[in-house]
């Protein structure tokens, strides 16, 4: 994910603001994408994030997850296979990709996720110790756009607001 940040970062302000943000977050700076880093660090260069730029540190997280999916797609092809739609991408995460990446990268914390599908609504739970709810909620409206699926990701539910889980609810548009 650290490699992802910084691409992110880079691509939107370019390599000195990347640089400037590992300073202003006191970060190590120098990611493996084979390594483990600080959640807490993580979090660190999103509060820098917003502060530089004027957002709110949950909505650097919330864009950072939208800007990230099609770079992890395009690093990982095979997440994609069989999957045709958004709704399948997401029903994919427990079974196909959260294993991958743990066998790809030993000691990942994925969350799992459980679902409540309608004709028009996907209620996706989210539990993780990480508590990186923005990102997924980034991450729902990247997959919406990567299909080119007209929807809207809501988070109605949420433990930084003192719920028991996060809930994302992810409609399609008539």
């Amino acid at each position: 994910m650290f490699n992802v940040l910084e691409e992110v970062i880079t691509d939107a302000y370019g390599p000195e603001a990347w640089d400037s943000l590992i300073c202003m977050a006191g970060a190590g700076g120098a990611y493996s994408s084979l390594g483990t880093y600080s959640d807490n660090e993580f979090h660190a260069i999103a509060q820098a994030t917003a502060a530089l730029t004027g957002q709110t540190p949950s909505g650097v997280l919330q864009a950072f997850g939208q800007s990230a999916l099609p770079i992890m797609l395009d690093r990982y092809p095979n997440f994609l296979d069989g999957v045709e739609d958004t709704r399948t991408f997401f029903l994919s995460l427990n079974s196909v990709i959260h294993p991958e990446i743990r066998k790809t990268f030993a000691g990942a914390g994925c969350p799992h996720f459980s679902y409540a599908i309608g004709d028009d609504i996907v209620q996706i739970t989210y539990y993780s110790r990480r508590r990186f709810c923005d990102i997924a909620q980034g991450l729902a409206r990247g997959a919406l756009a990567h299909f080119g699926e007209a929807g809207d990701v809501s988070h109605p539910e949420c433990v930084h607001r003192g719920d028991d889980a996060c809930r994302l609810d992810v409609r399609w548009a008539a």
